[in-house]
């Protein structure tokens, strides 16, 4: 079993115990566990073989192009800082999109990158389902637009509570075992590949307009427009 399946089935864990106890606090000790076994995981391989320098820079994406959320790339963000590896958005529009289209990226060593996009997944769901829970408590006399401010806020607050934990976390760590101060930055081959690859090249991304693309923008307008009647319809083989 890869090392960051281990460290994902012991967050699973202790996050279903943080939700059936219905505690926000043990939900944010369950994603700092993610980031002081990955560091644990790290000194490992850097002690034995420097094993972390072998894996590919890869990217990945945490969803399909869409509206991000106000919180996402905040969310996205903090866990970016702290797992070792980069983060830009990439946008688009296709031609019958009034509104650019978005998506969060990132970018490291393999193993980092999927560790950090599980995690992001974990804290979603944890931010979400506690939120949820708040407003149980107090939403009984709010209106629909107090009810969104005060997830919002609690979204808001989640998010600061987890950055400030896990910056605690790692001055910690630090000062426990010097070696941590290595291996707790994004390495430096993953910051080239970034400079190289994204920094100043990936900002918009507007589709180059092919027959293809026409005979989306077609189809697109067609299916608009047209009735759904059958006496309108002529359904010949094709």
């Amino acid at each position: 079993m890869n090392p960051n399946d281990k460290i994902l089935d012991k967050i699973r864990n202790l996050l279903e115990l943080a939700e059936d106890g219905n505690q926000d606090e043990e939900s944010q000790t369950a994603l700092l566990m993610a980031q002081k076994l990955m560091l644990k995981h790290k000194i490992s391989q850097h002690e034995l073989d420097a094993a972390t320098s072998l894996d590919d820079i890869v990217t990945r994406s945490l969803s399909v192009y869409k509206t991000l959320f106000w919180w996402e790339k905040l969310l996205a963000r903090t866990i970016a800082d702290n797992f070792r590896i980069m983060l830009y958005v990439q946008s688009t529009r296709l031609p019958h999109q009034s509104k650019t289209q978005r998506k969060i990226v990132y970018m490291g060593y393999q193993s980092d990158v999927d560790l950090a996009y599980h995690v992001f997944q974990l804290a979603t769901k944890a931010m979400k389902y506690h939120a949820g829970q708040h407003l149980k408590l107090v939403s009984q006399d709010l209106t629909s637009s107090q009810k969104q401010s005060q997830r919002r806020a609690y979204y808001q607050g989640f998010m600061d509570g987890l950055a400030a934990k896990y910056e605690r976390q790692r001055q910690v760590m630090v000062a426990e075992e010097a070696g941590y101060s290595l291996v707790i930055q994004v390495p430096e081959e993953v910051r080239e590949a970034f400079r190289a690859q994204v920094q100043g090249h990936i900002v918009f991304k507007q589709p180059h307009v092919t027959e293809e693309g026409l005979a989306y923008e077609s189809g697109y307008q067609q299916a608009k427009s047209m009735s759904l009647e059958a006496a309108q319809l002529d359904c010949g083989d094709n």
